[in-house]
């Protein structure tokens, strides 16, 4: 029997955060992660696996800063749990004085008819699974996928590029539905169009249809496409099972539960990353946000935070804020959408900007940039952004990011400081940011 202070089961961006905090903060403890694959992925990286990156191994997650920081890496399954112990599938046994939950999530498989054909594929996050999928989706004509959130989105422009006959499917009304406002998902729609894909919005899937392998999909207007292969992008559940073992407070739908410092149901036992309960930094409500950087920030936190409080914060909530890149174009969106604020309640105004993000608009490489803000009517805080545009749009969003969390007002962005160049960004005229703050605070004080 192994003895640990920590022991951490999952390897994915959050278990491995937590290890690194954890031993920077306890440099004398004894501490264990645990995983169940040989080899662990970068989860965000997986779908340009399919064309971009030539091998799958391109995209692993290195075991470097686990050797690096004194971590025993143990490459098992944990079959039985009980109080301050833990069963392997080898049969090892293992005791811990803390244990952290950083067990991911899985993908949602939809209740479609035909679903387990050969040829149906999930965005799992596997190797093996990932290297079949890879040359399943590379000897097909046409692919299908369902689901037109942000990686299915992200598999359809890899499956472009590499010469594919595309379809989207997605039974909302548009394009990145629970992320974008619906003219976002709009202008999402026509860059894949543009590139050759079809897209379907506000239709499902009825059926998968084929004998053995698939042919295509029947849709709820009775609309038969035909394809060889279909990639299923319909969303990912918190993996529960381990929390399941140790009984565990949980929410089927949105993970286990856990207080502002990651700390569960039971004492010494923590989760983070996609299997923890998230809340909206706005309202409090359960939120279904899963993202890598969320999954990081609670790992550094309850790293930090596992034998006593040395961060005297707690977390604040999840703000979404995700990036992604159809083609040429990039989409960004932090906090609150219009949408979501007209669902809450808030009083708002939305400030819009157009602009380029060279000055002149002339130079190599400029793109044009739109900028939407939604700010709170009466307390003017920004509530939430969404851009589209160039690659600029990876980091103009991280600003809107930590604008947000700061609860910076329209009036201090409007006297905000910034830097310009030529080459690099907006003119300090016309800087999105700014500009669309500006116009945002024209409506409140005329209206």
């Amino acid at each position: 029997m192994k003895e640990y202070d920590v022991v951490i089961v999952g390897g994915g961006p959050a278990g491995l955060t937590t290890g690194i905090s954890a031993r920077n903060t306890y440099p004398d403890k004894k501490i264990a992660l645990i995983r169940k694959e040989e080899i662990a992925m970068i989860p965000c990286g997986i779908p340009y696996t399919i064309h971009t990156l030539e091998k799958v191994e391109d995209d692993i997650l290195p075991d470097a800063p686990i050797n690096k920081n004194n971590i025993d890496l143990i490459i098992d399954r944990v079959v039985n749990a009980s109080d301050h112990s833990l069963e392997l599938a080898s049969g090892e046994k293992i005791t811990f004085r803390k244990l952290v939950i950083a067990t991911g999530s899985v993908p949602f498989i939809p209740p479609i008819p035909g679903i387990d054909k050969k040829n149906v594929w999930f965005v799992k996050k596997e190797k093996n699974y990932l290297e079949k999928m890879k040359k399943g989706l590379n000897e097909a004509g046409t692919v299908i996928i369902i689901g037109g959130g942000f990686i299915g989105i992200e598999v359809a422009d890899e499956l472009l590029k590499a010469g594919k006959k595309v379809y989207v499917i997605e039974k909302l009304p548009s394009l990145l539905p629970l992320a974008m406002d619906r003219e976002f998902g709009d202008m999402a729609k026509e860059v894949l169009t543009s590139l050759g894909a079809e897209v379907l919005t506000g239709v499902t899937v009825k059926e998968i249809t084929g004998a053995e392998s698939v042919d295509g999909v029947l849709l709820d207007n009775d609309k038969k496409i035909a394809g060889d292969a279909i990639v299923i992008a319909a969303g990912y559940r918190p993996n529960l099972e381990l929390a399941k073992d140790l009984e565990l407070k949980i929410e089927e739908r949105y993970g286990i539960v856990v207080d502002e410092y990651l700390r569960t149901s039971r004492e010494d036992i923590f989760a983070v990353g996609d299997c923890a309960v998230k809340r909206c930094c706005f309202t409090g409500e359960y939120s279904k946000i899963m993202l890598a950087s969320t999954a990081m920030a609670q790992g550094r936190l309850a790293g930090s935070n596992l034998f006593e409080i040395k961060v005297i914060k707690g977390f604040l909530g999840t703000l979404g804020t995700f990036s992604t890149k159809i083609g040429n174009t990039a989409f960004g969106v932090s906090g609150l959408t219009e949408e979501q604020v007209k669902r809450i309640g808030i009083d708002y105004v939305v400030g819009i900007n157009e602009t380029v993000d060279r000055h002149p608009g002339k130079l190599p490489g400029a793109s044009k940039i739109y900028t939407k803000l939604i700010y709170s009517k009466y307390s003017h805080i920004l509530l939430g952004a969404q851009v589209k545009g160039g690659d600029s749009v990876g980091e103009l969003v991280n600003m809107y990011s930590v604008i947000i969390q700061n609860r910076m007002t329209d009036m201090e962005i409007d006297t905000l400081q910034i830097g310009t160049h030529p080459l690099l960004t907006s003119s300090p005229i016309a800087y999105p940011v700014i500009n669309a703050t500006v116009n945002a605070i024209l409506k409140w004080y005329k209206g």
